[in-house]
C-alpha cells in the first residue's frame, strides 16, 4: 500500500535536519582546518624612546586563530631581558602588549636599540613566531655627505632609516685616522645631529681647523622589530643591560657566512674601535704644557687599554705610524707593547705631531695623536744651514 505525499515528507523531514547538521558540522571542522595560526599587522608604537622620560611603548598584533601569546624584548646582543605573556587565550583579532622600557628586574634599559618577537600558540599546540630581526636588520644603508656645522659645534648627517652608526674623522690620501665620534650605536631615521667640538679624545689637535679632514659615516639598517631607546646625552659607545638583568636565553638567530669587514655580523659588545696610548722615555725633559723635548731619536713605546686588550689580540692587528699626518711605516703583525724607534733628523726645530693608529683586521680601528717637541742642538743648526 503506497503512502500519501504528506507521509513521505514526514519521513524525510528527519533526514534533512540531520543531513543539515552533518554539512554544519562539517563545514565547521573544514573552516577550522583551513585557517592556519598567523600573526600580523605587527608594529610598535612609538617605535623610540628617551630613557630619560620612560612611557609606554605600545606593541600591537593581529591574531588569526585565538592563541596564547609571549612577547620578547632582546638586547642588541640577543639576549632576552623581557617577557611579556598573556594571562588567558587571547581572542581572533587586534591585540596590544605593553613594555615599559624596563628590564626582568625593574631597572630602566640603557640607551641603545631592543628587538622584539611575538609568539603564539593556540589551542591545538599549533605556535608561530613573529621575528623580522634577520630578515630586515643589516643593510648597508647609502648616507649623504655628512657636514660640520660650526655653530652648533657638531656634524650633521641624514640616515635613509633607523641605523647602527659608525662616524670617523680623518685625512685623506693615505693620511690617518684620526678620530671616532660615533662608535657603533642606534640612531633614528631623517636628519641627526652629533655633538663634536673637533678635538682629538685626548685634547692635542682640533681637526675641525685642518682644512682637508673627511668625515666617514657608515651605517646599517636597523631590523623592522627594532625600538631604539636614547639618552639626551646621545652617548657615542654602546651600553648594555646589567648581567644580573639578562636572562641565559638568546634569542635563535640565522647565522650567514662571516663577512670580516661587516659590522653587523660582529657580537655587539665586541664591535667597537680600542683606546690606544703612546709613551716616551721617562727621562725626556717636558715643556710647561707637559709636551716631550725630543733631541735625537726616540722610542716611542704604544700599548692598549687593558680593558681592550683581550679584544684586540683576538681580531689581530697591525700598527701604523704617521709623523706630521704623513705616513712613515707600518708593521703588519701588530703586538703590544709596541716599540718605534722615531729619528726626528731631517725635520724643523719645533712642534710636530706623532700618530698612532692601530688597524684590526676585523675592522676597528683604534688612533692616538701625540705633540712632541723638537729641539735642535747647535752643531744640528749649523750643519743644516750648510
Amino acid at each position: 500500500m503506497h503512502g500519501t505525499g504528506v507521509e513521505k515528507m514526514n519521513f524525510l523531514l528527519p533526514i534533512r535536519i540531520i543531513l543539515c547538521i552533518l554539512l554544519m558540522m562539517t563545514a565547521h571542522c573544514t573552516s577550522a582546518i583551513a585557517v592556519p595560526l598567523t600573526i600580523s599587522h605587527v608594529f610598535s608604537d612609538p617605535a623610540s624612546m628617551n630613557n630619560d622620560a620612560l612611557h609606554d611603548i605600545r606593541i600591537h598584533y593581529r591574531l588569526s586563530k585565538r592563541a596564547k601569546t609571549i612577547i620578547s624584548i632582546f638586547d642588541s646582543r640577543d639576549y632576552l631581558i623581557k617577557e611579556i605573556r598573556s594571562d588567558d587565550i587571547q581572542s581572533v583579532g587586534d591585540h596590544i602588549a605593553v613594555w615599559n622600557g624596563r628590564d626582568k628586574n625593574g631597572t630602566p634599559v640603557p640607551a641603545g636599540y631592543y628587538v622584539f618577537t611575538v609568539e603564539a600558540q593556540s589551542r591545538g599546540e599549533e605556535t608561530v613566531r613573529y621575528d623580522l630581526t634577520d630578515l630586515t636588520g643589516g643593510k648597508l644603508l647609502p648616507v649623504p655627505q655628512a657636514a660640520y656645522d660650526s655653530e652648533q659645534a657638531a656634524i650633521n648627517y641624514i640616515l635613509p632609516a633607523p641605523a647602527l652608526v659608525n662616524i670617523r674623522i680623518g685625512l685623506p690620501d693615505g693620511g690617518p685616522l684620526l678620530a671616532t665620534v660615533v662608535d657603533w650605536v642606534a640612531r633614528p631615521g631623517g636628519r641627526n645631529f652629533e655633538s663634536w667640538d673637533g678635538w682629538t679624545h685626548n685634547k692635542t689637535v682640533n681637526i675641525k681647523d685642518m682644512n682637508n679632514y673627511q668625515i666617514g659615516v657608515s651605517a646599517y639598517s636597523l631590523p623592522n622589530n627594532s625600538i631604539i631607546i636614547y639618552s639626551p646625552e646621545k652617548q657615542n659607545r654602546p651600553e648594555f643591560v646589567r648581567k644580573n638583568a639578562v636572562s641565559g636565553e638568546k634569542r635563535n638567530k640565522k647565522s650567514p657566512r662571516k663577512l670580516m669587514y661587516n659590522h653587523w655580523q660582529h657580537d655587539r659588545d665586541m664591535c667597537y674601535d680600542p683606546a690606544i696610548h703612546l709613551s716616551f722615555p721617562p727621562q725626556l725633559k717636558h715643556l710647561p704644557d707637559g709636551t716631550p723635548v725630543v733631541q735625537g731619536p726616540v722610542t716611542i713605546k704604544m700599548n692598549v687599554a687593558e680593558r681592550d686588550e683581550s679584544f684586540t689580540f683576538n681580531q689581530r692587528f697591525e700598527v701604523v705610524y704617521y709623523a706630521d699626518f704623513v705616513f712613515v711605516c707600518e708593521e703588519e703583525l701588530g703586538y703590544t707593547p709596541f716599540n718605534w724607534e722615531w729619528n726626528p733628523q731631517g725635520v724643523n726645530e719645533g712642534v710636530h705631531y706623532i700618530t698612532v693608529m692601530l688597524r684590526g683586521y676585523e675592522g676597528h680601528f683604534g688612533t692616538i695623536t701625540e705633540k712632541v717637541f723638537v729641539k735642535k742642538s747647535p752643531s744640528q743648526h749649523i750643519s743644516s744651514e750648510n
